[in-house]
């Protein structure tokens, strides 16, 4: 049974690609595995009464689950978690039951990689200045729309209705960064028009569209309309910033602010640089907005680039959103996949997103 215990705290770090860190191990294990089998808790003293327990995690996916997050703390005896989302950015709060836990935690999973995201995990300190520290943080990082949480106005305001798999309807609440109310902010700081929201709207009948990026297990998606136009602005576009990456600078401290116009590298493989608009600043990361493919994710603030001059900023964005007419889209990665299929309306509330029906074959 000792062995078994041992085996089974083994894994989950190595899961997690954690560190080996020969004393952070045996400091965990000594402590979770008496030699008798039990707990190490049972016969210390209470030395944590008081002190806060529970652990910052950043930068999470919107569409996790709160048991996947007790799941990354699973070696760490996670008692419960409270999961926030704030406009574009997502974070939670682990209870780990006691400091060592939160040390033990910290250690090894702050700028772990999950689901291609840096994650930050940080302690949360017990005193009153970094209390008020942390709530100013929350007051000063509002969602960019407030959300009306009554399901019952939703099919109107929030959501669409899709039909999914053995006939039962479901909605949808819209993401955030397909709403009016943030493109309009968007479009203005980058491209002061917001007239690609009108001309966005009028896509109809047969089309072809490549996903650029979607959102696992809902109906929505952005995408590129695959027209000879969209083709020669995407030319265009992305010939002028591989002229003058390398010469723009990086951004200043003082520079990167909410709303901000700026360029960063796309994650993954490929690495180019992209146009960008600065959705939040929290501490020394920026949460971004890739208005060419759709995509948000949260990278260090010194790893972005001015971009401020408007013959970048001609162009309108070359993606724009749709939803699926029937059914979600699934887990597996669909960027670069060509959808087939015609546009046979748009949302009731959100007239930009198109409804889109894809031909049988897709």
């Amino acid at each position: 049974m000792e062995h078994e215990a041992v085996e089974g705290l083994r894994k989950p770090l190595e899961k997690m690609r954690m560190a080996k860190n020969e004393s952070s191990e045996k400091q965990l294990m000594r402590r979770l595995i008496h030699l008798d089998g039990a707990s190490n808790r049972r016969l210390e003293p209470k030395k944590t009464k008081g002190l806060r327990k529970d652990v910052y995690i950043g930068n999470l996916p919107s569409e996790i689950a709160e048991e996947q997050i007790l799941q990354l703390f699973a070696a760490f005896e996670p008692v419960k978690v409270r999961k926030i989302v704030s406009g574009l950015k997502c974070y939670a709060f682990v209870d780990v039951g006691d400091t060592e836990n939160v040390a033990l935690a910290v250690s090894h999973l702050n700028n772990t990689i999950y689901n291609g995201r840096r994650l930050v995990v940080r302690e949360l300190c017990e005193s009153r200045g970094c209390e008020r520290s942390t709530a100013a943080t929350e007051l000063e990082l509002p969602p960019l729309e407030k959300v009306d949480k009554d399901c019952s106005v939703g099919s109107k305001t929030l959501s669409v209705s899709c039909l999914v798999k053995g006939g039962s309807q479901t909605s949808y609440a819209i993401p955030l960064e397909m709403r009016s109310l943030t493109l309009v902010q968007m479009l203005t700081s980058c491209f002061k028009d917001v007239g690609w929201i009108t001309e966005s709207a009028k896509v109809h009948g047969e089309v072809g569209l490549m996903v650029m990026d979607t959102f696992p297990h809902m109906p929505y998606f952005w995408a590129m309309n695959l027209t000879p136009e969209t083709y020669v602005k995407m030319c265009q576009l992305f010939n002028a910033l591989s002229v003058v990456t390398w010469e723009q600078p990086f951004l200043k401290k003082e520079e990167v602010q909410r709303g901000q116009r700026c360029m960063a590298e796309f994650p993954g493989e490929g690495g180019e640089w992209n146009r960008c608009w600065i959705v939040d600043v929290v501490e020394s990361w920026v949460i971004l907005f890739y208005v060419d493919s759709g995509s948000t994710a949260c990278v260090p603030a010194g790893c972005v680039k001015s971009l401020d001059n408007d013959k970048f900023w001609a162009v309108p964005p070359l993606v724009q959103p749709f939803v699926l007419q029937q059914g979600v889209m699934g887990n597996r990665k669909m960027d670069g996949s060509i959808l087939k299929g015609r546009v046979v309306g748009f949302h009731e509330a959100e007239p930009h997103i198109l409804r889109f029906s894809m031909t049988d074959e897709d």
